[in-house]
């Protein structure tokens, strides 16, 4: 007979993968406005390239404290506080002018996101058992990944008929429509298990784990040159911000539609193969990026995109925890969140700093980045212990 308290945690998902869709709309509204509004207000894609990484650099750097955070105040209080920041500082983006509140307010972002996203994951963890785990994240994850199928188109139809900031405050909006949903949450201070900082060393002790986590660090670090340097070549090219959000929209529907696939695929074999061909397809895409021209161009390599980035996330996060006992899984859940910020924050850096070379340059980074995740990738693959889903 089910034990009441799994039924009620399994009666929970629903509402937590609807505070997950919002927090990812927060997100994927303004992602195809933020680097042309800041292109707008007078700032270079050397300098756009910097400050976008700030958010993505206080939003890993926050994440590998989250278990301290919820220990501290809480799972509910952490939720709220963390969607509550999260809107205001989307307002503050938007009306910020010089680099250093911009920088500012980016970073507020960044540390609001961190402390709601690791969390909506550990509540999603402890509502199933372990036979029932995968399903509930399953459910969670399709909830939020739908966001990215409306987020940008609508993101880039609205910052053209009523101007960028409208963008924004919608993505604030959404952050506020969340609140209601995650009060609910349960998970008061004492209730949750305690977290210290020591838990990243012991899992990053694990070689294999270091290298799958370097390896999503880059393909993230692709992911963060696609994202930030897209928007501007195409506007280079006298393409609108609402074509921009179809693109980002095409990749993100191909990428939504695949997950399940990927995850029956990973649950039958370990399919080593699954990340070598995602980071290949995804560096081409994004280094092809200078020879394009036309709208059709970019919808068709937004499809490729979203395509093979659609295999990463889950093929390494599954591999991730498939080195580790059960007891480090929330620890490894933040230290993998931490990689993909890290690499949010490299990609537009490092592709900032080449666009003094040429507006072009950026995108050729993406294949020494790709080699190197590819070399990373392949290594851990041949690493012996792989538990996978041989826990009961």
């Amino acid at each position: 007979m089910p034990d009441k308290s799994d039924e009620l945690g399994a009666s929970r998902v629903p509402l937590l993968a609807a505070a997950g869709f919002c927090g990812n709309m927060s997100w994927q509204l303004v992602l195809p406005v933020l680097p042309l509004h800041l292109a707008r207000i007078g700032y270079a894609p050397a300098e756009i390239g910097a400050l976008i990484s700030v958010l993505s650099l206080v939003m890993g750097t926050v994440e590998l404290e989250a278990g301290p955070i919820a220990t501290a105040v809480g799972r509910r209080a952490a939720l709220l506080a963390g969607f509550s920041g999260n809107a205001i500082c989307r307002v503050l983006t938007s009306v910020a002018r010089s680099a250093g509140a911009v920088a500012s307010a980016l970073g507020a972002v960044g540390a609001a996101r961190a402390v709601f996203v690791p969390q909506l994951q550990a509540a999603v963890a402890e509502s199933g058992t372990p036979s029932t785990r995968g399903r509930m994240f399953g459910m969670y994850w399709f909830g939020a990944s739908v966001a990215t199928l409306a987020g940008p188109a609508l993101g880039g139809g609205v910052a053209a008929q009523h101007g960028d900031r409208a963008a924004f405050y919608l993505a604030a909006g959404f952050s506020v429509l969340a609140l209601p949903m995650v009060a609910t949450v349960a998970g008061r201070r004492g209730a949750l298990p305690r977290s210290s900082l020591r838990e990243v060393k012991v899992v990053l002790s694990h070689g294999a784990v270091l290298r799958l986590c370097g390896a999503c660090l880059l393909c993230f670090a692709i992911t963060g040159l696609w994202s930030t340097f897209l928007p501007l070549h195409m506007a280079r090219q006298g393409i609108s911000v609402s074509v921009v959000g179809w693109v980002f929209t095409v990749q993100g529907s191909v990428y939504t539609l695949l997950q399940a696939a990927i995850g029956r695929m990973i649950g039958h074999r370990r399919a080593d193969w699954l990340a070598p061909a995602g980071i290949v397809g995804m560096s081409a895409a994004a280094f092809v990026v200078p020879f394009l021209r036309t709208p059709a161009e970019f919808l068709a390599l937004g499809a490729c995109y979203g395509a093979s980035f659609g295999v990463i996330p889950v093929t390494f996060a599954t591999r991730v925890t498939g080195f580790l006992v059960r007891d480090h899984f929330t620890t490894a859940m933040g230290v993998y969140n931490s990689a993909i910020d890290y690499g949010l924050f490299l990609g537009p850096l490092l592709g900032g700093a080449l666009a003094l070379v040429g507006p072009a340059a950026p995108f050729a980074l993406a294949l020494p980045l790709g080699l190197a995740a590819l070399l990373l990738s392949v290594n851990a693959a041949d690493a012996k212990r792989w538990v996978g889903n041989t826990e009961a």
